[in-house]
């Protein structure tokens, strides 16, 4: 719970430092806009951290070595898995990403209102 604290305190003070740098005016549309490009971003890599670690990508890696290997240095074939590669949980990117959209939605409904 402390890291995803933490994690979303980091997000945010990058949000706030791409507006102070950036030429856009300091507003909440700007704040909007970026939050939801980082917040996006968290959660794309974190459900693709996700996807290749449940092995989803085992079998065609397994597959393609198959096919483009002979069967005779298949068996001493010593290369990892896709999912035994990531050693970390995709759950920090997630969490950080989606309290970092939902802190972007509840911004939008104030700018709408």
């Amino acid at each position: 719970m402390k890291k995803n604290i933490i994690g979303v305190a980091i997000i945010q003070s990058i949000i706030l430092l791409t507006m102070l740098l950036r030429s856009d005016p300091f507003s909440l549309l700007s704040y909007i806009n970026n939050s939801f490009i980082y917040g996006g971003i968290l959660v794309f890599f974190g459900a693709w951290v996700f996807v290749v670690r449940t092995g989803v990508f085992d079998i065609f890696t397994m597959s393609m070595r198959k096919v483009f290997k002979g069967k005779s240095t298949l068996e001493e074939d010593d290369m990892r898995l896709p999912s035994e590669t990531l050693a970390f949980s995709s759950s920090p990117f997630l969490v950080v990403g989606a309290f970092t959209l939902i802190l972007m939605v509840i911004s939008l409904l104030i700018y709408q209102l």
